[in-house]
């Protein structure tokens, strides 16, 4: 049946859990750990401990399942029951019985899963219950009752705020708006209304015909407000633009909702940016009926991921949304979770935005994919130019999405020549998945399975193939045990001169971390922990591996102590 325990690992979507004494009762914790985050595979009859794998079995199978089809029923034990036949399979491994059961993530209107009657119990095994790298976590009341706002059909944006009226919406920006759309559709009716009968056509304005209460909506609010205005109704609203293209300042460029200088709404911020976002993108124009044009796929993926972080954001969640430009990355970065799954978000054709009307005005301007396509055409862009896949990551507590592209290459030279240059006639024995899990650790710092995932577009046990396959060839290094491990380059790599004429770097037995360091202090005298983290963005964890590197390869020595610990240049080097 081509199940293989040693390419099994546990990550944030493989559970094996022991199960000889029949149904066992942390399963309900994973149940709703997976139906809350992005669904995943639960094994019975598979111990796991310290990354190795046993086959225990299970003794009554078919008992088991009764027992957990009696329990998946029973809204006392948990509140929605997201399995079906199809989901559940009997497998025979070494000889004995497995039962494997596949997760999904439950939709949004189902969600919060919980265990028990209560989704806020605070009990130890009953509740709410999400999935990191380190397991199954309890949620927090926060984190329930944003998942309880996101059940409702009727959009977030499309609530008629208590309290403000038309004088809390700038002028310019609406006209602004206006002026806009009048020279896409230069004929479009709603232009000629006066502003009240404008906004309520738009959804920035609305009346209940019930209650007979009007006033404008959220999404007027957030799109045509005042930054300070906007902070009564949403006190974590922040919207942040960040360029990072020269060494020598900290930001090149930035742009805050909080400055005071601009409105700060969501409307301005995206038109003050969009082209400072786009510009200097180095890639080919292209030749449309003989005409060139300087605006490509690429320049309308970076625009259409930009739409994506304010359309979809959770503005009261905190940190607000960072958009970050650097010399061969965008990094997109808004609050709230994905509504559907991430497999689902990446090919496209869903659409399930948690700003409707946000959503719609943006359209109205030809800003956003209607039919869910957004992901999928950015991941069209990035396989045209032959860069590194989009990496889309979800986190949680609080809840924030993150997608960054990076403008490198899927096989940068740089990376293959170091490659080709340790290997040697070994490069060759190299399957094309295992040269770019080692191009991902030597570009990214390090390589996981999930993001192997991504950039090979496989399922978990197959990425975890190709890094087990590395490691037992001694190319990589696992850190860390189950779900949260990375994989760095071994030692092999990290005493070659890319300089030399087989490989490109500066200095004899450096990394390219370590170059980087070691660059850093020649030029600036000397280097601390926080300006690693700071002015390089290298985790603590990894500055820290690096300088210990460093100094044992007598390149740089340690001075002071405590937080005033500096590193220079070896007096040897």
């Amino acid at each position: 049946m081509g199940f293989d325990i040693y390419n099994l690992v546990e990550n944030d979507e493989i559970e094996c859990k022991e199960s000889l004494g029949g149904l066992p009762k942390d399963l309900w914790e994973t149940y709703s750990a997976f139906a809350n985050t992005n669904g995943g595979t639960l094994f019975l009859g598979i111990k796991e401990r310290a990354g190795k794998f046993l086959i225990t079995g299970v003794s009554d199978e078919e008992n088991i399942i009764k027992d957990l089809w009696d329990n998946l029923n029973n809204p006392k034990k948990v509140s929605a029951n997201i399995l079906n036949n199809n989901l559940i399979e009997i497998l025979t491994v070494e000889g004995v019985k497995v039962i494997k059961i596949n997760v999904p993530k439950a939709d949004r209107k189902a969600r919060p899963v919980y265990i028990g009657e209560n989704p806020f119990n605070e009990s130890k095994h009953l509740g709410t219950f999400r999935r990191n790298y380190s397991g199954d976590y309890k949620c927090s009341r926060e984190e329930v009752k944003r998942m309880l706002a996101d059940q409702l059909d009727e959009s977030q944006d499309s609530l008629i705020l208590d309290g403000f009226d038309l004088s809390d919406l700038n002028k310019d920006t609406i006209n602004s708006f206006r002026n806009r759309l009048r020279a896409i559709k230069p004929n479009h009716p709603w232009i000629a209304l006066d502003d009240k009968a404008f906004l309520y056509k738009l959804g920035a304005y609305d009346k209940d015909r019930k209650s007979g209460k009007e006033g404008i909506t959220a999404a007027g609010l957030l799109m045509f407000g005042e930054e300070r205005t906007i902070t009564d109704e949403f006190p974590k609203y922040f919207l942040d633009y960040r360029e990072k293209i020269s060494e020598e300042v900290r930001w090149d460029y930035r742009l805050i909702s909080s400055e005071g200088t601009w409105s700060g709404n969501i409307f301005d911020f995206y038109f003050k940016i969009v082209n400072k976002i786009t510009d200097n993108l180095n890639v080919p124009f292209r030749i449309v009926n003989g005409i060139r044009k300087e605006d490509t796929r690429v320049h309308e993926a970076v625009r259409e991921a930009l739409a994506n972080s304010l359309i979809h954001a959770d503005y009261r969640l905190p940190r607000g949304i960072v958009i970050e430009k650097g010399k061969t990355y965008f990094k997109f970065s808004n609050p709230g979770n994905l509504r559907i799954t991430r497999e689902e978000a990446l090919k496209g054709g869903i659409s399930d935005p948690r700003n409707e009307s946000i959503f719609k005005m943006f359209n109205l301007l030809g800003i956003g994919e209607r039919a869910g396509s957004g992901l999928e055409n950015i991941q069209l862009a990035w396989k045209e130019q032959e860069w590194l896949a989009p990496d889309l990551e979800e986190l949680y507590d609080p809840d924030r999405i993150i997608l960054i592209l990076r403008t490198i290459s899927m096989l940068p030279e740089q990376s293959i020549l170091l490659l080709k240059s340790v290997l040697k006639n070994k490069y060759n024995e190299l399957s094309r998945e295992e040269v770019m899990a080692l191009v991902a650790a030597d570009q990214e710092e390090y390589v996981t399975n999930n993001r192997l995932q991504q950039l090979l577009d496989t399922h978990a046990m197959n990425s975890n193939k190709i890094l087990a396959s590395l490691v037992d060839k001694g190319y990589l290094e696992a850190d860390g045990i189950g779900r949260g491990t990375k994989y760095y380059l071994t030692e092999i790599f990290k005493n070659i001169d890319r300089n030399s004429e087989s490989c490109n770097n500066n200095d004899i037995g450096l990394s390219r971390d370590e170059q980087l360091i070691f660059d850093y202090i020649v030029k600036n005298k000397f280097i601390t922990n926080s300006l690693a983290r700071n002015e390089l963005k290298l985790s603590k964890t990894t500055a820290s591996r690096i300088f210990n590197k460093l100094i044992d390869k007598d390149k740089i020595i340690r001075i002071g102590s405590g937080s005033q610990i500096k590193y220079i240049i070896s007096g040897n080097s």
